[in-house]
């Protein structure tokens, strides 16, 4: 007679907001099926992997490796993009008991029920989610350990960048109906989740397939009505997606943060154009002026890679130049990771490891000048902001420009918003008084 395995498991989740999104789905579709989650051994361990460079193949790498270690009895379940690459590879890393592709993501816990039921305990009655829950396609009833909510509106990406694997991990693009949206983000709002991050692996297609072509401006226009919404963010958005219809929203919708995060990737004409992003240097810049032109107040952060294959040191510079000039609040630097199957994986003139590290470096200092010396602007002016958790003895949260605040205080201040009083910057925190 075969051991009986118990309804115990935990989840691990690298990447991006939509894997995390998509890691809450997975864990309610356990929950409501009489899983308990738990970080005392348990049964099954669902891992949802990225691989959009190869640091993030390692850490996925070096994360399974130590959870077969420290759990040999447990079933490990490898999802996510990095599980998409794998079985493409045919490489199944020692310790995983089931692989389950991106493009499979949704049927992870029948799988696991299919692999493994004749083994599982029966169901734990305690164990159980809201009537509210309604499975993998109509979305999430809260948000585990966070006060922010992240809701994928979209999936997939047809642009491909010459660096990028994921159109090949995730397809093109596909939108969730604004029906779907609605219902989802007036839950968490009345739940008590005071922002929601609208999150898609390519943001601004949302809406374009259906038959009345939509635009994200649209959704927006419609979220601006639910009675429970406090604040709404968008995560990323690609410069030919900001429009007028998109900045008019900052201006009629007072619930819409004024902050956009939009990927540059470098600040070389020439290695946009070999990176097939469909942009200047300089058109990206007079973007940023035109829409501080039209939204008071609205940051700004972005995404740059260095030692993209045949970058000189000029054309660093300019990348280092324009960082300098833009006024990001903050960088998010990585290096140029060459990825199989992709053009910039296959193209002369690769970057040597330290000459990129160099860069990075050099980079990451810079943005950090910037960010201080925007920052500085907001001394003794107000900030709304979401405190999210303590640290020592502060509480700590975004404001709706996405300026990191620090508040030293011994109130419980987590999930409110409050205003925020400036008093003091420094190259790494904002400190403000309430």
């Amino acid at each position: 007679m075969s051991v009986k395995i118990k309804r115990t498991c935990a989840f691990f989740t690298f990447g991006c907001k939509v894997n995390q999104y998509e890691t809450q789905l997975i864990r309610e579709e356990f929950l409501a099926n009489g899983f308990v989650e738990t970080e005392i051994a348990p049964a099954f361990l669902i891992v949802n992997g990225c691989t959009v460079t190869s640091r993030a193949d390692k850490k996925c790498r070096s994360l399974l490796k130590n959870l077969s270690c420290k759990n040999p009895k447990a079933k490990i379940i490898l999802t996510g993009c990095y599980a998409q690459n794998i079985k493409a590879s045919k490489l199944k890393p020692k310790g995983v008991s089931c692989i389950i592709p991106q493009d499979q993501k949704g049927s992870v816990f029948r799988m696991v029920e299919r692999e493994f039921g004749e083994i599982l305990e029966d169901k734990n009655a305690a164990a159980y989610l809201p009537p509210e829950f309604n499975g993998w396609q109509k979305g999430i009833t809260d948000f585990t350990r966070h006060n922010r909510a992240f809701v994928k509106i979209q999936d997939g990406c047809d642009n491909f960048c010459s660096y990028c694997i994921v159109p090949h991990m995730r397809g093109g693009p596909r939108s969730r109906k604004p029906k779907e949206i609605l219902s989802e983000i007036d839950f968490l709002s009345k739940k008590g989740f005071k922002e929601i991050v609208l999150c898609g692996i390519n943001l601004g297609t949302w809406g374009r397939e259906f038959r009345q072509r939509a635009q994200i401006a649209d959704l927006i226009k419609e979220l601006n009505l639910l009675p429970g919404l406090k604040r709404l963010r968008l995560s990323s958005i690609e410069f030919r997606d900001v429009n007028d219809c998109l900045l008019k929203q900052f201006s009629d919708n007072s619930k819409l943060c004024r902050y956009l995060h939009i990927p540059l990737q470098s600040g070389d004409s020439f290695i946009l154009k070999k990176m097939n992003r469909d942009y200047s240097a300089w058109e990206y810049l007079d973007k940023l002026r035109m829409i501080r032109s039209k939204v008071k107040d609205i940051s700004f952060s972005t995404d740059i890679m260095v030692g993209f294959p045949g970058e000189t040191d000029e054309q660093f510079n300019n990348t280092l130049d324009l960082v300098k000039n833009a006024g990001f609040t903050r960088v998010h630097v990585f290096t140029f990771s060459p990825r199989s199957g992709t053009p910039a994986a296959r193209m002369d003139s690769q970057i040597d490891v330290r000459i990129k590290k160099h860069r990075r470096l050099i980079l990451e200092n810079a943005a950090a000048q910037s960010s201080f010396a925007l920052r500085k602007k907001f001394l003794n002016k107000e900030l709304s902001v979401l405190f999210e958790k303590r640290e020592n003895d502060c509480w700590c949260g975004y404001s709706d420009t996405y300026v990191y605040v620090k508040v030293r205080t011994n109130a419980d201040m987590g999930n409110t918003i409050k205003k925020a009083k400036v008093t003091e910057v420094n190259i790494t925190d904002t400190i403000a008084t309430v």
